[in-house]
C-alpha cells in the first residue's frame, strides 16, 4: 500500500524545503524576541512573503525592508526584489 507522502509531487516538496531554508535566514536576522512571532510562508521568482503574528512587528520589518533583503540576498537570493508583510 502507498503512503500519502507517495502521491504528493516533488515539486511541493522542494517548495516546502526552500520555505523552511528562509524561516531560517530569517529567524537567524530578527530579534530574539520575534523569532516565533514571524515566518516565511511563500515565496517566488522576485519576491518573499513574511506572515507576522501582529501589526506592530509588520511595521517594523516595512521600516527596515531593505535590511531583510539585504539578508536574503547576501544567502545567494539575488533576484528577491521584495517583501511582501501579512498580518495573521
Amino acid at each position: 500500500m502507498k503512503k500519502i507522502s507517495d502521491f504528493i509531487p516533488n515539486k511541493v516538496i522542494k517548495k516546502k524545503e526552500n520555505i523552511d531554508d528562509l524561516n531560517q535566514i530569517l529567524k537567524s536576522s530578527t530579534e530574539e524576541n520575534w523569532k516565533e512571532k514571524v515566518s516565511v510562508i511563500n515565496y517566488s521568482d522576485n519576491s518573499i512573503t513574511i506572515e507576522c503574528e501582529n501589526s506592530s512587528i509588520a511595521s517594523i520589518i516595512k521600516f527596515e525592508r531593505e535590511k531583510y533583503l539585504e539578508v536574503f540576498k547576501n544567502y545567494g537570493m539575488y533576484n528577491i526584489q521584495d517583501l511582501k508583510i501579512k498580518i495573521k
